[in-house]
C-alpha cells in the first residue's frame, strides 16, 4: 500500500534552518562563556620577564638535550627541574592547580622536530607545506610573532626564538603556562640556556648579559588563565619589557602542544586561533595525540571545536581550517598528530 506524504516540501528546509540557528546559538553560548572567563581572569594574568639573575641559576640546573633530527638546527636543552612537592606525587596533572608544565611532552618534541626541518629546508615548499612554511620562516623574521599555548618548557617556541636572536632580527615570542613556578623554574631558563648555548657558539665575550637583553627584547612570558592573556593582547596591554614595544595580538605562528586532553581545553584552544592567528597568512600547529581516553580530547575533538568556534557570531565571517599533516604511529602507542589550523574568509 502506498503511503503519501503530505509534509510540505519546506518543512525540511525550514527544519534544517532550525538546527543551523541552534548550532550557531549553541556556539555562541560557549563563546560568551569564554569571554566572561577572559574578562574575570586578566587581573590575575601575569607578566614575567627574563632576568640576568636566572642566568646564575641555569648554571648550576642539570640539563638535558634533544636532538632536532636536522642536518643545520642544532638539538634544543632544557633545564631537569629538582624535586618538589608535585614531583613526589608524581602526577601529571592537576587541573586548575598545576597543569603538566614541569614534564616535556613528546608531543612538543613532534613539533619541535617539525619545526627544525621547516627552517633547515627539508620539508617540501610544495602546496601542501607552503603556508605553514611561509608562516614559520615569517616568524623568525623581521617583525615576526610567534605564540605558545600552554608552553611548560616551551621548547617550540625556545626554538623559533633562538633561529630569530640567530638572524638578528626583532621578532616577538609569548610563551604562556598557567603555571607561574613553571615558568620561573623551566621555561625562562630554558629559553637563556638555549639563547647562551647560541652565544657562546658564536664565540660572545658576554654571554649571559646578550643573551638576557635577548629575551628582554623578544620575549615575555604570562603566567595564568590563556584567557586572561588573550583579553591584555586584545587589548593592547601586552608590552616587551626592554623596549617598551606593544605585543601585537595577532600572530604569524600559534604554537600548541597537548593543549587537546579535553573537550573543553579544545575549546579553549581553538578559541585562541580564532582570536589570534593572522588572518589567511597566519598558521596553527597544534601537536597533540590522536585521543586521550576517557577526557573527550584529541585530534578529532579538536576539529570538531574549530568547526564549533567557526559558526559562532564571534567568528566576524572568518573559519577555521584544520588539517593532519603529519602523523607519528609507534604501533605500540597512542598515535599523535600534527595539526596545521589556519583561519581564512567564508
Amino acid at each position: 500500500m502506498f503511503k503519501f506524504d503530505f509534509t510540505s516540501s519546506t518543512d525540511g528546509a525550514d527544519h534544517a534552518d532550525n538546527s543551523e540557528k541552534e548550532k550557531k546559538a549553541e556556539a555562541d553560548r560557549m563563546i560568551a562563556k569564554i569571554e566572561e572567563r577572559s574578562m574575570t581572569t586578566a587581573q590575575s594574568c601575569k607578566l614575567l620577564n627574563a632576568s640576568a639573575s636566572t642566568s646564575d641559576k641555569v648554571k648550576s640546573c642539570v640539563h638535558e638535550r634533544v636532538e632536532m633530527h636536522s642536518s643545520s638546527i642544532d638539538g634544543l636543552h632544557y633545564i631537569l627541574p629538582q624535586q618538589t612537592a608535585l614531583s613526589e606525587k608524581n602526577t601529571d596533572l592537576i587541573p586548575g592547580v598545576y597543569e603538566g608544565g614541569l614534564k616535556v611532552w613528546e608531543c612538543s618534541l613532534d613539533l619541535c622536530r617539525f619545526l627544525a626541518h621547516v627552517m633547515d629546508g627539508t620539508i617540501s615548499t610544495e602546496a601542501d607545506f607552503r603556508h605553514v612554511t611561509e608562516a614559520v620562516r615569517r616568524s623568525i623574521e623581521n617583525g615576526g610573532s610567534a605564540f605558545e599555548l600552554g608552553c611548560g618548557h616551551g621548547l617550540p617556541a625556545c626554538l623559533i626564538l633562538r633561529e630569530s636572536v640567530r638572524r638578528y632580527t626583532n621578532s616577538v615570542v609569548v610563551f604562556s603556562d598557567f603555571n607561574d613556578f613553571v615558568l620561573r623554574d623551566v621555561t625562562i631558563p630554558n629559553a637563556l640556556l638555549n639563547v647562551c648555548g647560541l652565544y657562546q657558539q658564536q664565540g660572545n665575550d658576554s654571554v649571559d648579559d646578550s643573551a638576557s637583553q635577548a629575551l628582554l627584547k623578544q620575549s615575555i612570558y604570562a603566567g595564568g588563565d590563556w584567557m586572561g592573556l588573550s583579553h591584555k593582547l586584545s587589548n593592547d596591554e601586552v608590552v616587551l619589557p626592554a623596549t617598551e614595544r606593544l605585543v601585537d595580538e595577532q600572530f604569524d605562528v600559534l604554537l600548541a602542544s597537548e593543549t587537546t586532553y579535553t573537550t573543553e581545553s579544545c575549546q579553549d584552544t581553538a578559541y585562541l586561533m580564532l582570536k589570534h592567528l593572522k588572518v589567511d597568512i597566519g598558521v596553527g600547529l597544534v601537536a597533540t595525540k590522536r585521543f586521550y581516553f576517557g577526557v573527550g580530547g584529541g585530534a578529532d575533538a579538536f576539529s570538531q571545536a574549530a568547526d564549533k568556534v567557526s559558526e559562532s557570531s564571534q567568528s566576524h565571517g572568518l573559519r577555521l581550517v584544520v588539517r593532519t599533516i603529519q602523523s607519528y604511529d609507534t604501533g605500540n602507542a597512542n598515535i599523535r598528530d600534527l595539526l596545521e589550523v589556519r583561519l581564512v574568509k567564508k
